[in-house]
């Protein structure tokens, strides 16, 4: 995906949706916040009234009753402060747990081979590390931000009563410290985008080869492997590096300026008191305002920083958002109960394959409802890609597939994927039991009814010798299973579906003859008024074919079964 910055949503917009549920918390959460920073900016008046009054004014009881009212705002400011954090912190977890659900559902509905450009690595990336960054400055930084704020009025406008003229002073070094954050920011978004990058390219490095350590082991390749982690590994840590050292310097020139204000306001707060225009008392108040201030303007610009961070990483959450999802008619309807499941290919064409010619030339074809259907050819043909035209994974560039005489496009997407199912070579199993993956989506389905679509489809052969049965787990894509195994849940899970059309993608290619023979068998008995297409190089195992068809160079022709 490109790296470069986009703000075709802005964030605002692309937050909205999912904090305006929550703005009844966000809103309870802004009053507490008011209340805790009236709190804070109450105690430096209880310092002076113990110097001026207690210490210098020898009044005792001025002194034990402002030290009482400073437990006491401290006690209320801890009980706030703790209702004020639970609030916040799940209003704003659950807007960005809701954007995290958007993005993922947007996902699903990406063309699957569009999908499959994407490094799942970089999107795993995304989906949890941009996230979670977007979610830490929003549990973190945001409550700092609003709390920072309210502190820094109150506290101003008690410093202005106290002395205008030292306010003034502090008021002046101000734009400084704006005008170094403003310079710095282009350099924390391209820091910050380029440890991003380098952490979805770590994130996917570990994925594909955990994925396949299979293969890494079979080529002896754990030392290259582990070279090539290092390699990045490098990366990760100097862009980590650069990050922080334009995080440190813009923050430890603008803390320069902070110590330049308090040296400033001791000399000339220093001179008022020598001169009786200022008590010592007030002094040492407007000090204790001035670190309350300092500490609430560097939180305020710390948080700008974060913000940058968070910016980029919601820019790279919106690249996923203009993932272009397949498209579905306002107007499509429901595959109604009735439908027959009969085919037509009008100048069905598509995409080049690797040596220039099309996988789909000007195809035109028709399949009867309840046809039964061989399609051979060479691999690498398109006959797969027929597959994936019928589910919509793929668009044709020209022609068009008409089900039961209307375009697939007529259709609801949902509708058309669930009734014409496909069983392919390698199917996917998901962590769980062998019974979970059966009824996987199919959440209806009884006990009963999943076990008698897997008796049909021979998966009792090997079940019945677990001592777990059914129960046992699956790992993930179908770890502890063979291949045969798979297909053989995934041709009992096709029939679970009740579908109008299936197609068998080399879904046999795992069983011998005899096994295949018996499970072409069983799906004729299940679906004998249904429509099934059969890709397969092993049209021998296929008994009673309708039709014959060979794909080769983009065209389908009539062929004969052999033998």
């Amino acid at each position: 995906m490109s790296s470069t910055t986009t703000n075709s949503r802005g964030i605002r917009q692309l937050l909205w949706p999912h904090v305006r549920p929550q703005l009844g918390l966000l809103s309870l959460a802004l009053l507490l916040g008011l209340m805790i920073a009236a709190l804070s900016a109450a105690q430096p008046l209880l310092t002076r009234i113990v110097i001026d009054q207690g210490l210098i004014g020898r009044q005792f009881p001025r002194l034990v009753g402002a030290c009482l009212g400073m437990l006491g705002l401290a006690l209320a400011g801890f009980a706030l402060g703790g209702l004020h954090r639970v609030i916040y912190v799940r209003a704003s977890g659950r807007a960005l747990f809701s954007l995290r659900g958007a993005v993922y559902a947007h996902l699903l509905r990406v063309s699957p081979r569009r999908l499959a450009r994407v490094p799942v690595g970089d999107m795993v990336s995304r989906l949890d590390g941009d996230i979670a960054e977007v979610q830490r400055f929003g549990t973190d930084a945001a409550p700092s931000l609003i709390s920072s704020l309210l502190t820094l009025i109150a506290v101003g406008a008690v410093m202005l009563g106290l002395s205008w003229r030292l306010t003034l002073l502090i008021a002046a070094l101000l734009p400084l410290q704006l005008i170094v954050r403003h310079h710095a920011r282009p350099r924390i978004e391209a820091s910050t985008r380029a440890l991003r990058e380098a952490a979805s390219r770590l994130s996917g490095f570990l994925v594909e080869t955990l994925s396949g350590a299979r293969q890494v082991q079979a080529a002896a390749a754990e030392e290259i492997e582990g070279q090539r982690l290092a390699g990045l590994g490098h990366l990760y840590l100097v862009r980590v590096l650069r990050q922080q050292m334009v995080i440190y310097a813009t923050g430890s020139f603008a803390g320069l300026l902070g110590h330049l204000a308090t040296a400033g306001v001791f000399v000339l707060g220093g001179w008022y008191v020598l001169q009786g225009q200022l008590s010592v008392g007030t002094l040492v108040a407007f000090v204790a305002y001035l670190g309350r201030s300092s500490g609430s303007a560097a939180s305020i610009a710390s948080l700008y920083t974060g913000y940058q961070r968070a910016r980029v990483s919601l820019e790279r959450v919106e690249e996923l958002l203009d993932l272009p999802c397949v498209h579905e008619s306002a107007a499509a309807i429901g595959l109604p109960a009735s439908a027959l499941g009969a085919l037509r290919f009008e100048a069905l064409s598509i995409g080049a394959n690797i040596d220039g010619r099309p996988l789909l030339d000007a195809v035109t074809a028709d399949i009867p409802a309840g046809c039964k259907l061989v399609l051979r050819g060479a691999s690498g043909a398109g006959k797969s890609t027929l597959a994936d035209l019928l589910r919509r994974f793929v668009e044709p560039e020209s022609g068009r597939i008409l089900l039961d005489g209307r375009p697939l496009e007529a259709y609801k997407l949902s509708d058309l994927r669930r009734r014409v199912v496909v069983v392919e070579h390698s199917p996917v199993l998901f962590r769980g039991s062998i019974l979970d993956n059966l009824r996987y989506g199919h959440p209806l389905v009884d006990d009963a009814q999943a076990i008698e679509a897997a008796r049909q489809a021979q998966v009792d052969e090997f079940v019945s010798a677990l001592p777990e049965g059914y129960a046992t787990w699956v790992g993930e894509g179908g770890a502890g299973l063979s291949t045969g195994q798979r297909q053989r849940i995934a041709i009992a899970r096709a029939a679970l579906a009740e579908p109008l059309i299936v197609i068998l993608d080399e879904a046999t290619s795992g069983l011998d003859t005899a096994s295949a023979r018996a499970v072409h068998r069983s799906l004729d008995a299940a679906f004998a008024k249904r429509t099934r297409i059969i890709i397969t190089h092993r049209a021998d195992d296929v008994e009673g074919t309708d039709v014959c068809w060979q794909l080769e160079a983009g065209r389908l022709h009539p062929a004969r079964l052999a033998g």
